[in-house]
């Protein structure tokens, strides 16, 4: 088992450097689903800690042969809690939610 961890943290942090979300998060997944059959509790909550958020995302869609802009579109971003260079923008986006919550509140009981 301690092999196994060894090498789901080597790849981990491979796919780290080169910027491999997708596959860091489906690498994550599978360590996780090892350490719930195999581990213990202490090392699923490790590896749960190490889970990505789900951020959704809006950019703008370009034609690659005219560059003409064609629209938005909504895609999925994952924030890591180690990333850090991104924990500024997470913050504000978690109080946008806060407060779009709490209007969402004071619509309901002005109803």
């Amino acid at each position: 088992m301690e092999s196994a961890r060894s090498l789901f943290e080597g790849a981990d942090k491979q796919l780290k450097e080169d910027g491999l979300k997708e596959e860091r998060v489906l690498l994550l997944d599978a360590w996780r689903n090892l350490e719930k059959v195999s581990g213990t509790a202490e090392k699923v909550t490790l590896v749960e800690k190490m889970m990505p958020r789900r951020i959704k995302k809006k950019r703008m869609k370009t034609d690659p042969n005219t560059g003409a802009e064609l629209g938005w579109e909504e895609f999925y971003d994952f924030h890591f809690p180690d990333e850090k260079s991104a924990a500024s923008n997470l913050k504000i986006l978690e109080m946008a939610a806060k407060w779009k919550k709490a209007q969402a509140a004071k619509e309901n009981v002005a109803e």
